[in-house]
This record gives C-alpha cells, sequence and structure tokens, in this order.
C-alpha cells in the first residue's frame, strides 16, 4: 500500500475532484431528487453505498439472437436479445377485467430463409402512449427481455427497447448485464444505468489500495476498482453462482469485506478488555462438587453436554478475562441443563448467576426446570418477570441487591436501572438474538466483577456465519439429543378430512396436539385461517375435548393460565401462533400441526416441530397447506419432511432464502455483508481472520504508516453496522 493513505487521498483538494466515497448519492448521473429519496430509504446515501449493491445474476446480451433461438427461449422461458422491425400496435380491453393493454406485432428474420417471423410484445403500464410515441410502427430495434411462448409464437411482456439508429447503451445491450433486485422501487433497468456511470466515474481509477500492498500480492488479488467493476459489468459471461466461485474479482471483495469486519471485531474485543478495570469473577469446581451435581440430574448427558460443559468450567475459572461462549444446540438438545450447573457452581463460590430469557413462557420453564432438577436451591432461586406486582418486584430486587438470592431467573424486568447484583459473577441469555449488544453490556457492567458471559441460541447457525457474526464469541456445540428420542415423523397434508381422521385416532390414544396458525384474528387481506376462527371450528370437530387458545396478545397471566391447563392434561389441543415458538416442554404433546406451513421459514417451522419430541413416545408433525403448492414451496417443506438435523435444515434455509431473511434482517446482507457469503466463503474468511490477527498483533492501534489507510477502510466497510455483527 502506498505511504499516501486513502485518507490523505480523499482529502487532497489540489486535484480538483470531488471525495468519491461521501460524494452524496442524490449528484450521480440518474439520480434525482426523488431516485434518491428512494434511495437514502434503503440506507443508500454515497458513492460507496450504491457500489456494493451487487446483481443477483446476469445476462448475456453480447450476441442478437434469431428467430429460431428467439422460439427456443421462449419455450424454455429465458431472457434473449434480438433486432426485429416494430410493425403494428394494437390496443385490447377487457370488459371482465376492465383492463386496458397494447400488444405490438414485431418481425424478425428466420435464419433459415431470411423471411420475416412474428413475434408479440405485450404492456400493461400507464406508459402506452409514450412508447407509440417514442417508437412508431415501422422502427427498427434491438430489443430484450423474458420470452414465453404464446400461440407458437414467442412472446414478451414489457421489453427493454432501443432503436437501431441510436447508439446503443452500453448498460443494456452489447455486453453481460447485471441483473439486480428491485430496490425501494427501483427497477432493474433504472439502477443498471446508475451503476454502469457510477462505476465508471473518472476519479475512482487512481484510488490507492484498499489492502495492504503485502496481502495483494501473497493472495494474487486484482485492483480494487478493477475488482468492483467486473462484479457488476463482467467481461465473461457466467451464471453467478459460478462467477462467484471462479472470479478472483468476487474472492478478492468477499476477503476484503471480511478482513475489515474481523480487525473490527478483535480491534472492539481487545479495546473492552483494556477498558475493564474489574477483576474477573472467577470460579472452578473440585471434579467431586460437579459429579454430585451430574449424578442428581435424572438422566445422563450426552457426550456433546459434556464437552461444552468442560469448555465452559474451564474458562470460568480463569482469572484474566472473562468467558465470552456461544452455546449452541437444536431445538430440545439440552442447553440448558448444561447453562445450570456452572450458575450452581457460581453460587456455591459466592457469585450471583442470573439468567435472562425473552419470554416469560421461557423464564418461568427456565425456573420450573431449575427448582425441579435441583429442588434443594429452592430458597436461593427468584423469578423476576413482568407480571408480577410492583411490591413483588420491589421485594425480589431488594433480595438481588442484598444477595439474598444467588440464582436469578428473568426476562427484560432484569435489565432496568432499578435492579441492581450485589456481585455478579456470571450471566446467561438465552435466544441470545432477541437480545442487543446494549442489554449484554448492561448485565455485564453490573457490579464489582467482571462477569463470565454464556450466550445460547436454539438457532442452528452454521459454523461459518457464527464466525462471521459473533467472532467476539467462542463457540460451544451440543448436536446429538439426548437418550430415548425418537425422531419426529414430519408429513405434508393437504387434505383436511383426512388431518381430522388422523388427528382423531391420536387424540383418542391419550395425545396431546399443538396446533399452530400465522394469523391471531381474521385479516382482509390474507386469506389464511385466523386462532380464533380455528378455536371455534375444531371445538365442533371435537366437542368433547378441551381446546385451549393462546397468542401474543394475551395477558401473561391468561397466557399462564391456559399453558397450566395444557400441561396438567386438561386441554388436549393448544391453538396458538408462534408464541409457543421456544420455552413450553409438555412430554406428553406429541403431535404439532402447523396451519398454512408454506407462510413459516423452515428454520422456524423446526422450531416449532421442537415442542414436540420431547418424551420417549413417537411424535408427529403435520405440514397442513394448499393443494396446489409452487415447487419452491414444496422444496423447501421436503427438506423439513426428510431431516430432523436443525444444522442441515439451518443451512438450506440460508441457501434457499439468503442470509437477511434467515436472521429477519432484510438490508444489503447480514450485519450489511454486501459481498461476502456465510456458507462459501469459510475459507477465505478464515484466511482473513488470521491475516488480520497477525496485523494487530504487531500494530494493536493501527498506527505505523503503513496501516494508516486501514483505519479509513475499516469505517467505510463497518462503521456502526459493526454492532449488529456482534448481535445488537
Amino acid at each position: 500500500m502506498s505511504l499516501e493513505s486513502a485518507e490523505e487521498w480523499v482529502k487532497d483538494r489540489s486535484r480538483e475532484k470531488v471525495d468519491p466515497w461521501n460524494f452524496p448519492i442524490q449528484y450521480l448521473k440518474g439520480v434525482g431528487a426523488k431516485i434518491a429519496e428512494l434511495l437514502e430509504s434503503q440506507s443508500f446515501h454515497s458513492l460507496w453505498d450504491i457500489l456494493f449493491f451487487l446483481p443477483r445474476d446476469y445476462q448475456d446480451r453480447r450476441k442478437l439472437a434469431s428467430y429460431e433461438e428467439l422460439l427456443e427461449a421462449a419455450r424454455n422461458g429465458d431472457a434473449m436479445m434480438s433486432k426485429g422491425k416494430l410493425e403494428k400496435y394494437f390496443m385490447r380491453y377487457s370488459p371482465r377485467s376492465r383492463r386496458r393493454w397494447m400488444e405490438a406485432k414485431v418481425s424478425v428474420k428466420q435464419e433459415q430463409n431470411g423471411f420475416p417471423a412474428e413475434v408479440q410484445f405485450l404492456w400493461f403500464q400507464k406508459q402506452l402512449e409514450y412508447i407509440k410515441k417514442n417508437f412508431p410502427e415501422g422502427s427498427e430495434i434491438v430489443f430484450s427481455g423474458k420470452a414465453s411462448l404464446y400461440r407458437g409464437r414467442p412472446q414478451l411482456s414489457h421489453p427493454q427497447m432501443q432503436k437501431t439508429s441510436t447508439e446503443l447503451s452500453p448498460w443494456e445491450f452489447g455486453s453481460v448485464i447485471p441483473i439486480y433486485r428491485e430496490l425501494g422501487g427501483l427497477s432493474t433497468r433504472v439502477l443498471r444505468k446508475i451503476l454502469f456511470h457510477a462505476i465508471y466515474r473518472e476519479e475512482l481509477s487512481s484510488i490507492p489500495s484498499s489492502l495492504p500492498e503485502s496481502l495483494e500480492k501473497k493472495y494474487s488479488f486484482p485492483n480494487f476498482m478493477e475488482s468492483l467493476r467486473e462484479v457488476h459489468f463482467p467481461k465473461r459471461w457466467n451464471p453467478l453462482d459460478s462467477e462467484r466461485v471462479d472470479s478472483p474479482h468476487f474472492r478478492r471483495l468477499a476477503f476484503e469485506e471480511l478482513f475489515y469486519m474481523s480487525l473490527a471485531l478483535k480491534m472492539k474485543k481487545d479495546g473492552q478488555s483494556e477498558e475493564s478495570l474489574k477483576k474477573v469473577a472467577s470460579f472452578s469446581a473440585q471434579n467431586s462438587e460437579i459429579k454430585k451435581l451430574l449424578d442428581a440430574l435424572p438422566f445422563e448427558l450426552t457426550e456433546d453436554q459434556q464437552s461444552s460443559l468442560k469448555e465452559i468450567l474451564k474458562e470460568c475459572s480463569s482469572t484474566k478475562k472473562s468467558m465470552q461462549r456461544m452455546l449452541q444446540g437444536d431445538v430440545g438438545a439440552g442447553k440448558t441443563v448444561v447453562a445450570f450447573i456452572p450458575m450452581i457452581l457460581s453460587a456455591q463460590a459466592g457469585f450471583q448467576a442470573a439468567l435472562l430469557a425473552p419470554t416469560e413462557i421461557l423464564a418461568n420453564q427456565h425456573f420450573q426446570n431449575l427448582i425441579h432438577l435441583f429442588p434443594e436451591l429452592s430458597h436461593r432461586a427468584v423469578l423476576l418477570k413482568g407480571a408480577l406486582t410492583p411490591k413483588q418486584k420491589e421485594k425480589i430486587r431488594a433480595q438481588i441487591a442484598s444477595g439474598e438470592v444467588d440464582l436469578i431467573v428473568g426476562t427484560h424486568a432484569l435489565l432496568t436501572e432499578s435492579t441492581h447484583f450485589k456481585n455478579l459473577g456470571l450471566v446467561v441469555i438465552d435466544e441470545q438474538h432477541r437480545f442487543g449488544v446494549e442489554q449484554r453490556l448492561f448485565l455485564k457492567n453490573q457490579g464489582e466483577w467482571d462477569p463470565h458471559m454464556l450466550v445460547m441460541t436454539a438457532t442452528p447457525i452454521p459454523r461459518s456465519l457464527a464466525l462471521t457474526l459473533y467472532g467476539d464469541l467462542e463457540l460451544s456445540v451440543i448436536k446429538t439429543k439426548p437418550k430415548g428420542r425418537k425422531p419426529i415423523e414430519t408429513h405434508m397434508v393437504t387434505s383436511p378430512a383426512k388431518l381430522k381422521s388422523t388427528l382423531r385416532k391420536l387424540l383418542e390414544e391419550g395425545r396431546q396436539v399443538y396446533m399452530v396458525y400465522p394469523l391471531v384474528e381474521e385479516s382482509e387481506e390474507l386469506d389464511l385461517k385466523d386462532v380464533k376462527t380455528a378455536q371455534k371450528d375444531w371445538q365442533k370437530v371435537f366437542p368433547e375435548l378441551g381446546i385451549g387458545l393462546i397468542h401474543g396478545k394475551q395477558k401473561s397471566s391468561e397466557k399462564e393460565k391456559i399453558l397450566r391447563k395444557f400441561i396438567e392434561g386438561e386441554l388436549s389441543i393448544l391453538i396458538a401462533t408462534t408464541v409457543i415458538e421456544v420455552g413450553v416442554d409438555v412430554p406428553n404433546a406429541t403431535v404439532m400441526v402447523i396451519h398454512h406451513a408454506e407462510r413459516f421459514g423452515l428454520s422456524q417451522l423446526h422450531q416449532l416441530r421442537g415442542r414436540v419430541g420431547r418424551g420417549s413416545q413417537q411424535s408427529y408433525c403435520y405440514l397442513m397447506t394448499r393443494p396446489r403448492l409452487n415447487e419452491e414451496a414444496q422444496q423447501r417443506l421436503k427438506i423439513l419432511c426428510d431431516s430432523n438435523d436443525g444444522f442441515k435444515i439451518a443451512e438450506r434455509d440460508l441457501e434457499l432464502r439468503g442470509p437477511g431473511e434467515f436472521l429477519g434482517q432484510r438490508q444489503s446482507g447480514i450485519g450489511g455483508f454486501r459481498v461476502a457469503h456465510a456458507l462459501g466463503d469459510i475459507g477465505i474468511l478464515e484466511s482473513a481472520i488470521s491475516e488480520s490477527r497477525q496485523i494487530l498483533e504487531e500494530d494493536p492501534k493501527l498506527q505505523k504508516a503503513e496501516n494508516k489507510a486501514l483505519n479509513f477502510y475499516l469505517e467505510k466497510w463497518w462503521g456502526d453496522r459493526i454492532k449488529f455483527a456482534q448481535g445488537s
């Protein structure tokens, strides 16, 4: 890297050129006030932001297709570019739909005999007069679009057109063109023009490298701007999936993004360690003490549970730095019991331990399990939740502040300024993705000790994604299920009559049933059954049975009352929304029915399915869907029917939906990932982590001359987005 840092370069006004990275998006060619407003609403504010809005695919528009090739493309539903003559327009109107549209007859020469053959164009948009005016009958045009077959002829809807008498736009014709996902209502055509002019701005040609020269040489990376231009407008055609693997330009940008992410995470983590002046709440236990607790359990821990427990206890004994660990495990894998052991050992060593859960249902479940498994601890444990009266909360908070209790289970009620711990030594956070960094730090900063932190997740995040999102956490994984658990049989069902018959048989055997629906109340916009209507309908089918209803709009006390009835067997069927996704553990409930299953993500379906299969009986999950599903929906649900492995399901869900939707973040990628792929780039990620750590070992503050530019690009790549990468 040149000693002239990127920061110095962009500040050098003697060049009489604007700062390319902070250039306002409104002043880019093709962007006015209205489009700028749309882009800014999607978090695109500068030239830098828009340059990393990468294509979702490519089309090869370097060659004009003959009529025969166009006909073949229409049979396959492919996109194609060709040339022809716009012969005649026809206006159409449908009295039934009251819809108006325009058709055009276009002649394209046949390769075999040179005679013209007919192609049909369709437009359903409002700008019909504009099209007729700018492309009058008789115009010779180049056109492109996705072709379909209609009455034996190729047909294109809303084709892209340009007169052959004008110079062809290089971002539309005669090259490999990028296809972008629609952004804020902007079409791929508009975005393609904006990106073309942005990527070829003159001042971007001479910017200094954004990686150390030593790394560029070591990995034979191409130039930064060359890579950006190639991923937007490649010189060769390749499907995107292949291009991501084969292209050195994608590899360079993916490495760079992950390299700067790793730098940011490591610097943040090291900075927090330096800032902490507290002593680590170190505690250890004799093997005999651990054995006594494990012997008290009515079951034996699996190998994965034992291994994870060993890793946790080893770090809790450190006096140099506090534990920062994620315990990852599939639904029903037994994460909580692993967390209970260090909590109890922490209390026995004179510290307090707090377990934070996102819902009252889950907090209740944890508290009851703790007392059930270790009844002698009942006088030392408390449950703090929002549903308690102010007087009850005040009493519990006083017990926590005085140290009278040392095992605390709670919800967000723990995260208030009126909650003070006397000597917090261990924090356990369940379903950690529902809590932010600030909430983690609130507990971390309590009291005079630096407590250990154990976060748990039932979302089986692939290792590469966990490394990427939570680079500040060590990782323990529980994959195996407790002994005696049978795999849950999962079936797709489209016939209501068949479902009723199956359920009747299982209910007669004494089984209990969960039924999940996506809505609480009826919706005019969505053709979906809601839980309130469903309860009435099922009560008519099974009038002799108790059928309960639980959803998120109910008061906590009401939900607890209904859940208690279900646990005690007073209710045979529990109809619910996804409020039961976590925290409900009823061994006799062996049947899960998920209505409108195609509306849920794979990982969420797997979480819901995990409510059954908790006992030794065979459990079943029925995915109720419409009779006709599209191919993608069928493929997704088949994955669930074929596998009970949450890690495999999570990987497939990530592949199908993308990382943003997988974690409920639909921005430009997970934590702002623009280039890197959570599953495919694990090798690149590991190299990036290794290189960034080596640089920071030699220059922790990046103060050396050759590293100064790293600070500039670190801010550009990540900025405050690093917060989400750590779980905020």
